[in-house]
């Protein structure tokens, strides 16, 4: 029984490293060849402010907000993917190329519905930076509707 326990631990273990390898695999293979970056050369996401607090929020509203941030590197930043830890967080982001000193976005909707408490939700955006990932999140208090 041990045995078996051991080996469904060691295979989902393995899936998830293999899952990861998949989505680093799909980011680099979007990047077009002249945004590939190097130690030398890569563009750098900078985020004005990387955890934000959005306060209190009754249950079933919803609220946005707006991630800025600056590409302080000096490659072209692309940004491939956003990912929401949930699926109550919907983003939307800059989808051209943001050249060097310039800045861009990432907008966020949180849906409360069917929330509640304390919580925090992180936004990955994938890019070509090193690394690709790029996490920033927000919290917020979710309290019943009367």
């Amino acid at each position: 029984m041990r045995s078996i326990l051991l080996f469904f631990c060691l295979l989902g273990t393995l899936s998830c490293t293999n899952q990861q390898k998949e989505a680093n695999n799909a980011t680099e293979n979007a990047i077009p060849a002249a945004l590939k970056p190097s130690a030398e050369k890569h563009p750098i996401l900078k985020v004005d402010k990387p955890v934000v607090s959005l306060g209190r929020l009754v249950e079933g509203d919803s609220v946005f907000h707006t991630f800025n941030f600056k590409n302080t590197g000096n490659l072209p930043l692309k940004i491939i993917s956003v990912n929401a830890s949930c699926g109550c967080t919907t983003p939307k982001w800059s989808t051209e190329v943001i050249q060097p000193g310039k800045k861009g976005f990432i907008r966020v909707k949180f849906d409360s519905k069917g929330k509640e408490g304390k919580l925090q939700k992180t936004i990955t955006a994938y890019c070509n930076t090193l690394p690709a990932e790029n996490r920033m999140a927000f919290k917020v208090e979710v309290v019943p509707k009367k």
